[in-house]
């Protein structure tokens, strides 16, 4: 499903990862964890052909660079750590945009599509909020109305850059449940940047810590997972 070679990337004069290099096979749970600066979401901008980089990166055999737009985005969604919106709309018609690549050009959202829309809200027990203005909302209401929009793209890799961020201490145990339901129930492929660790406990995945001076991908289970956090609560010299 996605494979990165060499990798090397980051900012003008400043290269946050250098030399990334693993193979994932699908459906996976990922979670990326590390300092910040770090580069992970350095990392998700050039795995969605946002930033230039050097090396490899292919999904499903096809090399990023070389992907159109539509392509790239029939196979990864992606939640960034901040979305904004400037103007007033109904909870109800931002989350239904997620549909917007199943359509053709001009075509409405029709009956169907808003119920899937109700019964998703339903699912992550936002759907009270249907009907409200989105800008009105609570940080942690935005990112769950934002998550609804992203499962209704589908794709098969779905880029979640912390988003148990602004949650409450249940949304957030509620997400990474969602998550990783996604890879045993759907098969889908997720990479998930985290700082919260503890809620990782208990689910079954990777972790690929890019603090470390060589990140690899680990198998995630309580023995690694104590292991990364004894490593990320060392403060750096």
């Amino acid at each position: 499903m996605l494979e990165v070679k060499d990798l090397v990337a980051g900012y003008e004069q400043r290269v946050l990862i250098r030399n990334l290099f693993f193979s994932l096979r699908a459906p996976a749970f990922v979670a990326i964890v590390g300092h910040n600066g770090g580069g992970k979401t350095t990392f998700f901008k050039a795995l969605t052909g946002q930033l230039p980089y050097q090396g490899h990166i292919h999904i499903q055999g096809m090399q990023v660079k070389d992907l159109p737009r539509r392509v790239m985005g029939s196979l990864l969604s992606y939640l960034p750590q901040k979305n904004s919106v400037s103007f007033p709309i109904p909870v109800r018609d931002l989350a239904v945009m997620g549909l917007i690549r199943k359509k053709r050009f001009l075509e409405n959202y029709d009956a169907n599509d808003y119920h899937q829309v109700d019964e998703l809200l339903s699912e992550l027990e936002i759907a009270h909020l249907a009907h409200q203005d989105f800008t009105q909302l609570s940080g942690g209401e935005q990112q769950l109305v934002w998550l609804a929009q992203l499962i209704l793209q589908d794709t098969p890799i779905c880029l979640l850059d912390e988003p148990t961020q602004q949650l409450d201490v249940y949304h957030k145990k509620h997400v990474f449940h969602l998550m990783t339901s996604w890879v045993t129930q759907q098969q889908k492929t997720v990479l998930c940047i985290t700082h919260d660790l503890p809620n990782l406990i208990g689910h079954t995945g990777y972790l690929l810590n890019l603090s470390k001076p060589h990140p690899q991908l680990e198998i995630l289970n309580s023995e690694t997972l104590q292991e990364n956090i004894s490593f990320l609560e060392k403060k750096p010299i």
